[in-house]
């Protein structure tokens, strides 16, 4: 069984580790937070030169593409990478992710580039759908570590081509939230309570994985973070970058990254992007 370090220990970086922990995988776990290592109950080390010493694969699962480079600048610098397999999951940006390959396969290491699709309770079931790309060979050296995460895998082909798919999956996934917290908003402003109207929604145009994951926190408001507010803006400044190198123009990506970074200018970023809702119930006076 392949030796893993995890690098990244945030709502969904922590929910994969421990799966993998769980599954009975020899891992070690680095998190820039060392406190945050330390309570994870998994065995972690305080360096990534210390992570790097006996593990097989490293795996990555950060906030954003300039995390990635710094912690992997930091790889670059620890010594010898020559035969290891690196896998970023990272939610990051196409060229990003084409340079750290790159730079990792001149050192003598294979990379796949491998974002996921879902939040952490499937993470915690492994039930995340996960797009792959890279060397097709590697991906198959390490699909069981895969298979524990993701209940789908999707090779991609080349680098880049994942965290593009990645990202237009989450221009989706915000829009349609937008479009779900508008609709429920527009029944309470005609008289029709929420519950009524997310069932029928449930039974209805609305059906869809985005309702089912977030029509509890929208009936009751419960913002607990799953996946956060700072992390969908993120990722729909990202599509919006994306669409302009593709000269593709993307109005309701444009428009629902609006919605965010409102509910960020009122001090919603670390809540689930759920809480979108409540910039609807001011537009709405309620």
């Amino acid at each position: 069984m392949l030796k893993i370090g995890w690098i990244g220990l945030g709502h969904m970086g922590m929910a994969m580790a421990k799966r993998l922990h769980t599954a009975g995988y020899d891992i070690k776990v680095y998190n820039r937070t060392l406190k945050k290592a330390a309570l994870s109950g998994m065995h972690f080390v305080e360096s990534i030169k210390d992570l790097l010493e006996d593990r097989d694969v490293i795996i990555t699962m950060l906030f954003d593409a300039s995390s990635v480079e710094e912690v992997y600048a930091k790889i670059f610098e620890a010594g010898d990478i020559n035969g290891k397999i690196f896998i970023d999951m990272t939610t990051g940006y196409p060229k990003t992710s084409k340079k750290i390959a790159e730079e990792v396969i001149k050192r003598g290491a294979d990379f796949l580039e491998a974002p996921v699709i879902g939040s952490v309770q499937p993470a915690e079931k492994g039930q995340l759908t996960i797009l792959v790309s890279g060397d097709e060979e590697t991906l198959n050296r390490v699909y069981e570590i895969f298979s524990v995460l993701g209940k789908k895998i999707y090779y991609m082909g080349e680098f880049g081509t994942a965290s593009c798919m990645k990202l237009i999956n989450n221009s989706v996934l915000g829009t349609f939230l937008t479009a779900l917290c508008e609709a429920v908003i527009f029944a309470e402003k005609s008289g029709i309570d929420r519950k009524t109207a997310l069932e029928i929604l449930e039974n209805g145009a609305g059906q869809s994985m985005v309702l089912n994951t977030k029509k509890d926190k929208i009936l009751n408001e419960n913002y607990d973070t799953q996946f956060s507010v700072d992390l969908i803006n993120k990722d729909l400044n990202y599509a919006l970058n994306l669409s302009k190198d593709i000269n593709l123009p993307v109005p309701f990506t444009n428009l629902s990254r609006e919605f965010f970074i409102s509910a960020k200018a009122n001090n919603l970023g670390e809540k689930d992007f759920a809480a979108v809702l409540e910039i609807f119930k001011k537009i709405g006076g309620l």
